[in-house]
């Protein structure tokens, strides 16, 4: 058995015990995850793209579950003005620290300006991004999103909208 009196062992004990809680423990620090959207454009009679979006989901490698950003989004232009130097930013939102793989973004609705007259369109399906974006404890993670979109199907009848992912690119 062990030679040494209780009193004597509850103090190693104690510091083992701490010390596997904290090499197990999560970490729990956080980053912030920056979010940029633009498309290719070419020139068309269509004026405006504008796009809802209702939630971002981000894939921390390793982990089963996804990060939800659930906050009100701006609504984004995708044929904003061939001046503005820089796409436009979704989101910025405070998220776990770690390496991200994967994100789904989940639009709500779409209008489209062509010739002037304002047209609804259906919420085009999800976008899935397999990406890596790394956000370090109280840094940044910044991710620009490159899509290309059918300008045909926006002057059907029943106008429809779905994206191509052309680049997923950090900086």
């Amino acid at each position: 058995m062990y030679s040494f009196p209780a009193w004597r062992r509850a103090p190693f004990i104690a510091l083992l015990i701490i010390i596997f809680v904290i090499a197990y423990a999560p970490a729990t620090t956080q980053g912030t995850a920056t979010v940029r959207l633009s498309a290719l454009i070419s020139p068309s009679n269509i004026s405006h793209l504008y796009i809802s979006i209702s939630s971002i989901q981000l894939h921390r490698e390793g982990f089963l579950n996804w990060t939800t950003i659930s906050q009100s989004f701006p609504v984004i232009d995708l044929l904003s003005p061939a001046s503005q130097s820089t796409p436009q930013t979704i989101t910025s939102a405070s998220v776990p620290s770690g390496r991200y793989d994967s994100m789904k973004i989940i639009f709500s609705n779409s209008t489209v300006l062509i010739s002037g007259q304002i047209r609804p369109v259906a919420a085009p399906p999800a976008l899935d991004a397999n990406m890596t974006m790394l956000v370090a404890p109280n840094g940044n993670g910044d991710l620009l999103l490159i899509v290309a979109f059918d300008y045909a199907t926006l002057f059907a009848d029943t106008p429809s909208l779905s994206f191509i992912l052309v680049s997923a690119s950090t900086a």
